[in-house]
């Protein structure tokens, strides 16, 4: 064969995708290419147009990544000067501007900023409040009270990116992920639209915080060491419910304060490793007579010792 796929010629292209609904779910767009294309959508609608086919690099074959609509994306014609398979290489970034016509051909989408690079505003360090680590810091909790009589607040975001070393994956709808690598202010930071979210400051601290209800479940055991002073704050009800034993070992002291009401119910209640049982209104006392008669105390009389008290709450020897 004197003419072949790879020996035809390397002809390459640059278009603007205006399609991605793609039916076979292979990552496929529309791309309406510089020069192959005419720019007039009655003579050549999006729904004709070819659909490109991505090249994912070799080692994530299962990855999916489409662009969106308004990217400007290159690459080759597998089928050489006939211009209807065509592959795409790469996005290219650009500065996309407000278009009063659209809709037309080659649109400048609807997701990126007019008038701004399609880089993340979290990447150039721009108008941060109006990004994700805004909208984090105008919300932080602050003077949350601890048992102890202190108060700790939750620590603004260390956010000090310089481009280019931020490492930014911003979606649609507006997913974050940041893996900064800026000297100084190195970062890891993982947002939902919602605003829940943690983040991995410089020093090595995190915050992790939930806007919603959150669920955890350990199918196996589950060990928490905290070399520090370790605060909970619960604004609601606190419900512990154990279905084997507790224990509580504690070397200092332990303080239990309770502005209601407090109820102990166990079958038996054991207070330091007592032995006497504990006195009660209505328990019986000596009546300091020798025991005779219809008396029920059995010491001698004048000794002044109760009789009777729980079986079951016991304090002391």
């Amino acid at each position: 064969m004197s003419n072949f796929l790879g020996k035809n010629g390397f002809i390459w292209w640059m278009g603007v995708v205006e399609d991605r609904e793609d039916p076979l779910n292979l990552g496929r767009c529309r791309v309406r290419i510089f020069g192959w294309h005419t720019d007039n959508l009655s003579l050549l609608p999006t729904s004709k147009l070819p659909w490109a086919l991505p090249c994912n690099p070799p080692n994530a074959t299962m990855t999916t990544a489409t662009p969106i609509i308004g990217d400007y994306v290159f690459g080759f014609f597998n089928d050489g000067m006939s211009g209807n398979f065509p592959v795409m290489l790469g996005v290219l970034p650009g500065i996309p501007q407000e278009n009063n016509e659209e809709p037309t051909a080659f649109p400048s989408g609807s997701h990126y900023p007019k008038g701004e690079p399609t880089t993340s505003r979290l990447y150039r360090n721009e108008k941060l409040s109006q990004t994700a680590i805004g909208i984090h810091n105008s919300i932080l909790d602050t003077g949350v009270e601890t048992a102890s009589g202190g108060s700790w607040s939750e620590p603004a975001s260390k956010y000090d990116a310089k481009p280019p070393y931020n490492r930014v994956t911003e979606t649609e709808s507006g997913h974050i992920f940041e893996m900064d690598d800026t000297p100084g202010a190195e970062r890891v930071h993982l947002a939902h639209k919602a605003n829940t979210f943690f983040e991995i400051a410089p020093d090595g601290s995190k915050v992790t915080k939930v806007s919603g209800k959150n669920y955890e479940v350990y199918l196996s055991d589950h060990n928490i060491h905290v070399k520090g002073t370790c605060n909970i704050t619960v604004d609601g009800n606190a419900n512990l419910y154990v279905k084997g034993d507790v224990v509580e070992k504690v070397d200092g002291d332990y303080t239990l304060n309770v502005t209601g009401n407090a109820a102990i119910n166990g079958k038996t209640i054991n207070l330091n490793n007592g032995t006497k049982g504990a006195a009660r209104v209505d328990d019986t006392a000596d009546t300091g007579d020798a025991g005779t008669g219809s008396h029920f105390d059995t010491n001698s009389a004048g000794t002044n010792k109760i009789e009777t008290g729980s079986k079951t709450v016991f304090i002391g020897d």
